[in-house]
């Protein structure tokens, strides 16, 4: 079952994933001919960003989240780049009828609980030589949060896989075996630093904690993530990035 993100609410927050995106962005090899494949591309900052450097090419942006969806089509509408927007389940086949120049992901890898068949949908539809950046969550993250909601809810917060943090090895083989040549794979410690209770709070339910929250009533949730702000002592989130770069071999 996808997550029903609050798509209105995450694109009005700061994200550290603008950070990430753009640095994806700049390391892309592009001319501006190119059609860019986006994996898991949200609300469509990154899918729209990318787009405004591609003045002849096209951004496929696949998701899957309705909420998400509904939101990217509205800021592609109003854009008038070039991003097809496309419903995909990461873990089917995917459906691009022509091979793409490129593939990028932010943030979105470490909810596929499957690497091995989600490498594997993306170099069916990559060209030859044709590469994959991406940043998602790695081994170690969040690992802060975690032991704060187990502290305060008693439950395991990897119940029910919601997420899929990789060591940067396992990832390596994954790619190798989808045909993707790894190039680099490494993990980069990233921690998120707020200014105040409320923002950390607001974070915590909206980004970081939204899976594992759907199992109380929905007016219990402040509490708990009030309980956690403060279990956590900082106002922090302890992110641990994979960083991958790869080629379609």
């Amino acid at each position: 079952m996808v997550h029903s993100w609050q798509a209105t609410k995450y694109d009005e927050m700061f994200l550290p994933h603008l950070a990430w995106g753009d640095e994806i962005i700049a390391q892309l090899p592009l001319t501006g001919a190119e059609t860019v494949l986006d994996a898991g591309a949200g609300t469509g900052r990154d899918a729209l960003k990318l787009a405004s450097r591609l003045p002849t090419g096209r951004v496929l942006a696949l998701e899957s989240s309705e909420t998400m969806l509904a939101r990217l089509r509205e800021k592609v509408a109003a854009s008038g780049l070039p991003v097809d927007v496309v419903d995909a389940n990461l873990l089917e086949p995917l459906p691009v009828s022509t091979p793409v120049d490129a593939a990028m992901s932010v943030a979105t890898f470490h909810w596929i609980h499957d690497h091995k068949a989600l490498f594997a949908n993306l170099a069916e539809v990559m060209k030859k030589g044709a590469p994959l950046l991406a940043d998602c969550g790695g081994n170690g993250n969040i690992d802060r949060v975690k032991s704060a909601f187990h502290a305060v809810t008693g439950r395991d917060p990897d119940s029910g896989r919601p997420w899929n943090f990789a060591e940067p090895q396992e990832t390596a083989d994954h790619l190798a075996s989808a045909g993707l040549e790894p190039l680099e794979v490494r993990l980069v410690r990233d921690t998120i630093f707020f200014y105040s209770r409320a923002e950390h709070e607001e974070f915590l339910a909206t980004i970081v904690l939204g899976p594992q929250l759907e199992g109380y009533p929905a007016e219990e949730r402040p509490e708990i993530v009030r309980r956690i702000s403060r279990a956590m002592g900082d106002w922090v989130v302890d992110y641990v990035r994979l960083k991958i770069r790869a080629k379609k071999a």
